[in-house]
């Protein structure tokens, strides 16, 4: 039983990477074509909950084109060594909702959810390859 546990662990985080390539690349799509780009700032740094993790959860301070100031949690996290608060960045914000937002250091973190993509599927491809282990041999 426990060997079957091991396969569908990788099939299932592979699923879930997929799952969330996909949502992040729709929020991204949607945000570039409508949205408003801006300059902004990294005004600080949530950690993640878990303690021992290296990335952070920057928090993203810029003004939309009204004057309102907008200092918002990013929704993904990176290696601390990619970000120094008070780096700026390019945000593009949805302009009927501005704390929906991308935003793009020089590394582009909107590409970040292809790499979610080809995970997902390393990951799917090697909970078969296991699967076809197990009942092959």
């Amino acid at each position: 039983m426990q060997e079957i546990i091991n396969i569908i662990i990788p099939i299932f985080v592979g699923s879930v990477s997929i799952l969330l390539s996909l949502k992040l690349t729709e929020k991204k799509k949607r945000i570039i074509a409508n949205g408003i780009e801006t300059n902004g700032v990294i005004f600080s740094f949530e950690s993640p909950e878990i303690s021992d993790s290296s990335s952070v959860y920057p928090v993203i301070r810029f003004v939309t084109k009204e004057g309102v100031w907008i200092t918002e949690l990013a929704d993904i996290a990176l290696p601390r060594f990619l970000l120094k608060e008070g780096q700026k960045v390019r945000v593009i914000y949805n302009a009927d909702n501005p704390k929906e937002f991308v935003y793009k250091t020089t590394f582009d973190v909107t590409n970040l959810s292809y790499v979610f993509l080809v995970a997902g599927f390393l990951f799917i491809a090697g909970g078969f390859w296991m699967l076809y282990k197990y009942f092959s041999g």
